[in-house]
């Protein structure tokens, strides 16, 4: 087919169910022999593969199987966007400023026979966004997946977004927003942390409540349906609502984290409360959301699409909304078991043993997808020292 020429520096491979044109892995490998997608003339990473596989999944369940009209303003090849038409039902556009990306969205748009469904675009991602805003067009899913942060493309992403619309977002800034950078998490996310047992938990939070304040500024209220952190990334699903009433309700979900590092207590606290904070309390983390993280009715819902419709990703992606459904039930951020244990200078006992001890106490506890040494729990700090001094006499 015209277009689809493979040049001898070039490859074909699978992903889902879409055949894609890249730049030979083989051929930019770092000395260690590891694919390093960011010196191949255009970017595509294997390893967001799960991302996409999830992204599917989620596209088909919030828009119940029906067709969906998104918008990616930073696609790279476009494999993300192509996954949308062949295996949801998503039309839409498919943009790269990158010249060369560009180029590489048109041929594999060509490689599915896809033409009718996606238009390839050449522009910079907030002037599509605000143009196609300004000619009416409605655009049901917004998918922005940058290199690094997303929040130039929150204020285009809340002006374009539909009224009931899905607003997808990635970061792959988890310095600053785990606090090993704590004045590029202020500067990029107008956010106060510190290095905390639950870092990769408050980046997410971080994250979630910058986002959601900056929609709010434009009165679009941004509720995160599902979200969560990934060998390297975050991820967060947020449902729109248009309206200033919609913000405000969002809004109370904002807060801080009163984090003690000597006892590893932490709890939250309202704006509105934040002047009766005692300074030996603890430090001030924040403003960042302080609700749920997932809507857990959503990721049921999610399990069920799988079951009907992408038996092919059960063993891949089951296992981790279920770990999902499981915390995303208690709101507080998860401790680090092997700090707990550090902190009274006992011997770590095996981790099943502790949360079956909670639950036989009464309390909610389970394993997090944050971290393997971390257990989330809705039990507070003087509950947990109890017990692990009950279990390690």
């Amino acid at each position: 087919m015209e277009g689809c020429k493979i040049h001898e520096w070039e490859t074909i491979i699978y992903e889902g169910k879409v055949k894609l044109t890249i730049p030979n892995p083989e051929l930019f490998k770092r000395p260690d022999g590891i694919y390093e997608p960011a010196w191949a003339p255009v970017f595509y990473n294997p390893r967001m593969t799960f991302s996409r596989t999830l992204g599917v999944v989620v596209a088909n369940t919030y828009f119940n199987n029906k067709e969906f009209f998104f918008v990616e303003p930073l696609a790279g090849i476009g494999v993300r966007s192509i996954r949308y038409v062949v295996e949801a039902y998503g039309t839409g556009i498919i943009n790269d400023i990158d010249p060369i990306a560009y180029n590489y969205i048109i041929r594999n748009i060509k490689l599915n026979n896809i033409s009718e469904a996606a238009t390839a675009s050449n522009s910079e991602a907030n002037s599509l966004l605000n143009s196609i805003r300004s000619e009416g067009i409605v655009i049901d899913l917004i998918d922005i997946d940058p290199y690094g942060t997303p929040i130039p493309f929150i204020d285009s992403s809340s002006y374009a977004i539909a009224k009931g619309g899905l607003l997808a977002v990635t970061a792959t800034d988890t310095g600053p927003l785990n606090c090993s950078h704590p004045q590029v998490c202020y500067r990029r996310y107008n956010s106060l942390c510190y290095k905390t047992d639950f870092s990769k938990e408050m980046g997410l939070r971080i994250l979630i409540g910058s986002i959601i304040r900056c929609a709010a500024s434009h009165d679009v209220g941004l509720e995160p349906i599902i979200s969560y952190y990934h060998g390297y990334y975050y991820r967060v699903y947020f449902r729109a609502t248009r309206s200033a009433k919609s913000a405000d309700k969002v809004l109370r979900n904002i807060g801080y984290i009163i984090y003690n590092p000597n006892t590893l207590k932490r709890e939250y606290i309202k704006i509105e409360d934040i002047k009766e904070v005692p300074v030996e309390e603890g430090v001030l983390c924040g403003p960042l959301w302080i609700g749920p993280l997932c809507d857990i009715n959503f990721l049921l819902k999610i399990n069920k699409t799988l079951a009907k419709r992408y038996s092919v990703y059960i063993e891949d992606i089951e296992p981790f909304i279920n770990m999902l459904i499981n915390e995303c039930g208690i709101n507080k951020p998860y401790y680090r078991y092997d700090k707990l244990f550090g902190m009274l200078k006992k011997n770590i006992p095996p981790k099943r043993l502790f949360i079956n001890e909670l639950q036989k106490q009464g309390f909610r506890a389970c394993e997090t997808h944050f971290d393997p040494r971390g257990i989330k729990t809705d039990a507070g700090i003087e509950d947990l020292i109890n017990i692990a001094n009950s279990i390690t006499r």
